[in-house]
Order: C-alpha cells, then sequence, then structure tokens
C-alpha cells in the first residue's frame, strides 16, 4: 500500500504538466516553461524509484509481485528486469508492449507532433500577439493529436496477441506506467482521450 501510494504521489506532475499545457493557468509563457521543467525534472526521481521496485511490484496491476514471472523489456536506454504478479499479467503486458512497438511512430508522431505545435504555437501567440491563430487553437490540436493515438491503443492494445521472444520492445520509457501500472494508464488513455475528442469536438464547432 505504501508504495501504491508513493507511486501515485510521483504520478501527480504527469497530470499537472498537461495542465499546464493545454490550460496556461499561469499564462502560456510561464505555464508552458513550468510543464517543460516538470517533465524534464521528473525522470530524475520516477525513474529510479520506479526501477528500486521493479523486482517488487507488478508492472500490470502496481500490486505485490511476489514469486511471479519476470521479464526482460527493451527500453530505449537499454534492456531492465521486471516482475508481473502472475503469469496471466505477464501475457497481457508482452500483449500491450508488443501493441505499442507495432504502433511506436503513430504513437511519436501523435505525442511528439502535437506538442511541436502546441510550443511553436504558444511561442509565435507571445511574440505575435495579433496573429489569427490563438493558443486555445493549439491547446486543441494537441488535445486532438494525443487522443486520436492514445484512445484506440488504450482499447485495444492488450487484445494484441503477445510475443513469445524476449526481451520484448517498447518505444517508450516504462518508469511512468510501472508508477501505478500498465492497467490503470491503460484506463486513463481511454477515459482520457473519449474526453479530449469530445471537448476538441465542441471546442472546433464553436470556434468556426
Amino acid at each position: 500500500m505504501k508504495d501504491r501510494l508513493l507511486g501515485l504521489l510521483l504520478f501527480l506532475p504527469v497530470p499537472a504538466v498537461l495542465w499546464l499545457f493545454t490550460r496556461a493557468p499561469l499564462g502560456v509563457v510561464a505555464s508552458l516553461s513550468i510543464g517543460i521543467l516538470l517533465m524534464a525534472s521528473h525522470r530524475l526521481y520516477a525513474r529510479p524509484f520506479s526501477l528500486s521496485r521493479a523486482p517488487l511490484r507488478c508492472l500490470w496491476c502496481g500490486g505485490p509481485a511476489k514469486d511471479g514471472p519476470r521479464l526482460t523489456i527493451e527500453e530505449p536506454s537499454g534492456p531492465t528486469e521486471w516482475r508481473a504478479c502472475r503469469p496471466s499479467h505477464a501475457v497481457r503486458l508482452k500483449a500491450v508492449f508488443s501493441a505499442a512497438h507495432l504502433a511506436r511512430w503513430p504513437l511519436r508522431i501523435g505525442i511528439l507532433g502535437g506538442l511541436l505545435v502546441l510550443f511553436g504555437t504558444g511561442a509565435a501567440t507571445s511574440l505575435a500577439p495579433a496573429l489569427p491563430v490563438r493558443f486555445t487553437d493549439a491547446s486543441a490540436l494537441f488535445r486532438l493529436a494525443v487522443a486520436l493515438v492514445v484512445t484506440p491503443f488504450g482499447w485495444l492494445a492488450s487484445l494484441r496477441r503477445p510475443v513469445d521472444t524476449e526481451p520484448v520492445r517498447v518505444p517508450f520509457p516504462l518508469h511512468i506506467q510501472a508508477l501505478i501500472g500498465t492497467a490503470f494508464m491503460l484506463w486513463l488513455f481511454r477515459i482520457v482521450g473519449i474526453v479530449w475528442l469530445a471537448a476538441t469536438a465542441s471546442y472546433f464547432a464553436h470556434r468556426f
């Protein structure tokens, strides 16, 4: 229970960054700057915590791994060792990671492309306020780009047939989802994705 609470606490900067990026509550420049700082520094403490708990926590549900199966995962920075609390959770992890590797380019383009549009438009609107494009337009485009890739991934990834070979390859570091469990991260993708799709549709309907 203590590890779950610590993991949740260390996960909170992630929604905080998304709030700063999409709402700019402190102004565009300040909000984006603080968000980038939080995003860049998060790895410094979240990854060591996740790796230190990797032998003890199930990467799927976040519960105690006990004597569950081990998994070798090839992350972008190199291979890492993780645990699942039961064979069925190990199978689900392999299915999700197989789907992520297959969809690595759509995920990268949707998320990183959305961020580039957001940052570029934020800089442009700050330097030239008379531009017809608003920061809220960039925020809506960012949410739309992210939602278009994470929503189907959240619903379909665990249905893919898992690979049998190890190490399993993933296109992104695992420390963020390890904080709360991959299963809960997928539910966030599903729920937030649907909410963002509806919100952006409503925004552009009123905007134009």
